[in-house]
């Protein structure tokens, strides 16, 4: 199941690259935020007919972690993948973990370590690496990948990590599907109204390929990789899964030269070496201390 996580999150960035690159951003996310959302509320339902309302006490957290993980994920990555390479896009997206812990100190009162200032510093220099690639000629502008799409796809990281912390700090008394439904039909709400204000329908017009692309990113990407991720979550240790979140940028980046010809060189390898360092230091190390001490305990 992991091995295969790795592989749906990872493809899925050139698939979101081909979507975006044709099709609105408001529009393909409502789309695609009702109909998984429907569906993984469903699901939650199938898995267990106790457990998947939401209690009214915790709307207030619930639309909280909805407008982060969902509203604000999918359009700010919509509009990043409409200026950044998909396998950028990755790497700069999965430095999700720094943030979490960055996040947590400042919010929640946890410990900022010196291994985390140590993280973002690695993580701010992988998105420099990146962003070095469209820098100009003297007297030039920046060319090509824009500041702005690295801007959109780094606060998509930022709220993810911020969502991440609301969902992992309360007790949802709600099945992970039916939580990852409900998250996907708030988030929703947002994304549909301004679709329906500010854009004509047009997403029957798109192309057989940005239509199969889409496909790909519903099913596959959303309804088949949330599905996966909570049932890893449940069944595999914290490290174990932790490498999972170190693979994707890596098949991201990976999938992304192969399918759409995107860049694959030194600065990307680099970038993807100071993002993993930085992955390595906030979620494996402490991980790995923390199953030593179990062990001579």
């Amino acid at each position: 199941m992991l091995v295969f996580l790795w592989m749906v999150w990872g493809t899925t960035w050139p698939a979101m690259r081909i979507v975006f690159l044709e099709l609105p951003v408001w529009q393909f996310r409502a789309l695609t935020c009702g109909v998984a959302g429907a569906v993984l509320l469903g699901l939650g339902i199938l898995q267990d007919r106790s457990r998947w309302k939401a209690p009214r006490r915790i709307w207030p957290r619930l639309v909280a972690a909805s407008f982060l993980n969902m509203t604000c994920w999918h359009v700010l990555t919509g509009f990043g993948l409409q200026i950044v390479g998909a396998g950028h896009a990755a790497i700069v997206c999965y430095t999700l973990p720094v943030w979490t812990a960055l996040l947590a100190g400042l919010f929640l009162g946890e410990r900022i370590t010196a291994r985390v200032v140590v993280a973002i510093a690695l993580g701010i220099a992988g998105v420099a690496v990146l962003l070095s690639a469209g820098f100009g000629a003297a007297g030039d502008l920046w060319q090509g990948e824009r500041p702005l799409g690295f801007l959109f796809i780094l606060l998509a990281s930022v709220t993810w990590a911020g969502g991440t912390l609301v969902i992992k700090h309360h007790e949802w008394n709600v099945s992970m599907n039916a939580l990852a439904g409900w998250q996907l039909l708030i988030g929703l709400f947002p994304i549909g109204l301004i679709a329906a204000v500010s854009e004509p329908f047009v997403l029957h017009r798109a192309s057989v390929e940005a239509t199969l692309a889409g496909l790909y990113v519903l099913f596959v990407g959303m309804v088949m990789g949330y599905a996966l991720w909570f049932r890893v979550v449940h069944v595999m240790p914290a490290t174990v899964a932790s490498i999972g979140t170190m693979m994707i940028p890596v098949i991201g980046v990976s999938s992304g030269a192969l399918l759409l010809g995107e860049p694959f060189g030194w600065r990307e390898l680099l970038a993807l070496a100071l993002v993993l360092s930085a992955i390595a230091l906030v979620l494996l190390l402490p991980a790995l201390a923390g199953r030593r001490t179990d062990r001579a305990g």
